[in-house]
């Protein structure tokens, strides 16, 4: 005859047993909605600022044909833009992964820069570089009003229109495809040694 103990040990005996069963059943149900993916793959510079490496310029105005961008060794919301006529300059991280600011500034051979817009397209290989124009609402609106401009590589004048204004002003426009892909061993370079490279 079962006594009180036994009866009492035999129920919670199958009780653990039961919430075994059914959490197994749930392990496996959760293992058959979601697979495990393999590792990606280590996060380098290249991935993280894709707009780093060199150009080949589509508008070689005087002469030069290669842009290379390069990290800021300090501040790696910096990129250095080195290649163009007005020298080298600096350009701001707005919003990642490949848009920047250009403020008005002096480049490293003393020509005033006027503020502007450099906006990396990843997917086709191409950067767009406009001086003279920045839009903070839509930084790449400045480039589709302008596609005459762009590819005779001329000043053109654009029309900016803002919530608080219109303004016209002259904007020089630059395209350039990226020569390799896979530099993503462009070093950083220092604000000093930048204006020295000229």
């Amino acid at each position: 005859m079962l006594t009180m103990k036994n009866t009492l040990f035999l129920a919670t005996a199958l009780l653990f047993a039961s919430a075994a069963v059914q959490a197994q059943s749930t392990a496996d149900s959760i293992k058959a909605k979601y697979k495990l993916l393999p590792m990606p793959g280590a996060l380098t510079v290249q991935k993280s600022f894709p707009v780093i490496g060199t150009y080949q310029l589509s508008n070689a105005v005087e002469g030069s044909t290669e842009v290379t961008i390069s990290l800021d060794s300090t501040n790696k919301g910096i990129v250095w833009v080195a290649g163009l006529p007005q020298g080298t300059f600096k350009a701001y991280l707005k919003k990642a992964p490949g848009t920047y600011r250009i403020l008005s500034q002096k480049s490293s051979t003393g020509k005033q820069i006027p503020e502007g817009t450099l906006v990396y397209d990843k997917d086709a290989n191409t950067l767009n570089l406009a001086l003279g124009a920045y839009n903070e609402a839509d930084p790449a609106s400045v480039f589709p009003i302008a596609t005459a401009a762009i590819a005779t590589g001329e000043v053109a004048e654009v029309k900016i229109k803002t919530k608080t204004s219109k303004t016209k002003s002259k904007v020089t426009f630059y395209t350039a495809t990226k020569v390799d892909a896979n530099t993503a061993t462009a070093q950083p370079v220092s604000a000093d040694a930048a204006i020295q490279q000229q």
